[in-house]
């Protein structure tokens, strides 16, 4: 899927917004903000889904989905905004001047229904300026991730991807076919996956094919087994690796964050910190002790 051809742009605008992506199998979601006080118009209609969440306040603007009546709302925080492919939204928007800015997912609904054992319903109308807590704390996670550029972890990026979607859905679809749980020699070969890729980054899509089942079932079958999500478990080892590797003393900061699949040393001082309570230079120090 390329973004650079399906985004939601913003035509006539006076300068280009700053926008932040990535993309993984079956969709992407990026970050969007306008210039301040900009006014543009746009027209979207696309074979993706799209869903984004406002954080917009507008001085003027308007909304339409196909035939139906325009809506002028002109507070837009918090609320989100969901077109299904085929659909037609067109409208234009003058800002206040602040910092305005949406995040957005685009999937495609074919990979999506293969993932999820679900299809997205034909006749699925657009829904403009809604609320919902749950898809909204998905967008903002997002929203986050995208912050961190190339530094994104995948595994949780995908398993919120596949989250967002199913949350999409959950009020109009049936509810998916229940699956087998994970057998040991499965669960097994997992976590001998794991062990021998700490040191590269580990998708969601390599676990889930390593176990021979889609990406959400996988997720939803892993947690099940062990009591906690993939992205959980992958992170858990990396710390208890890099906790052994630290007490040897054989390798600096920075070796062992790279040797447990860290991107960056500053990324993995800090979520070491979270989870053990020392810095890794402080856990080494203190292990010398010992």
């Amino acid at each position: 899927m390329n973004l650079t051809t399906q985004r939601f742009d913003l035509k006539d605008s006076r300068e280009a917004p700053a926008r932040r992506h990535l993309s993984w199998r079956g969709f992407c979601v990026e970050h969007v903000v306008p210039a301040s006080g900009d006014s543009f118009a746009y027209q979207w209609q696309s074979n993706l889904h799209f869903c984004a969440l406002h954080d917009i306040l507008l001085k003027d603007g308007g909304i339409q989905a196909g035939s139906d009546r325009e809506i002028t709302q002109k507070d837009l925080r918090s609320s989100l905004t969901y077109v299904p492919k085929g659909a037609d939204v067109r409208g234009w928007s003058d800002l206040t001047e602040r910092r305005n800015s949406y995040v957005a997912i685009y999937f495609d609904p074919g990979d999506m229904h293969e993932e999820l054992d679900q299809r997205f319903p034909e006749d699925w109308r657009v829904r403009l300026y809604f609320r919902d807590p749950e898809l909204s704390a998905s967008l903002r996670r997002f929203s986050k991730l995208l912050a961190l550029g190339e530094g994104a972890d995948d595994l949780f990026a995908e398993t919120l991807g596949l989250m967002t979607v199913l949350n999409l859905q959950r009020t109009t679809a049936d509810q998916p076919a229940t699956k087998p749980a994970l057998s040991r020699r499965t669960s097994s070969r997992v976590v001998e996956y794991v062990d021998a890729n700490l040191g590269n980054q580990i998708s969601l899509e390599d676990l889930a094919a390593t176990a021979g089942l889609s990406r959400f079932h996988f997720n939803r079958a892993f947690k099940a087994a062990t009591g906690e999500s993939p992205y959980q478990y992958v992170l858990r080892r990396r710390i208890e690796t890099a906790q052994a590797l630290l007490a040897e003393r054989g390798s600096s900061v920075e070796q062992v964050a790279a040797a447990v699949g860290f991107r960056n040393a500053s990324h993995f001082q800090k979520v070491f910190k979270a989870r053990v309570g020392l810095n890794p230079s402080d856990f080494a120090r203190l292990s010398e002790g010992r």
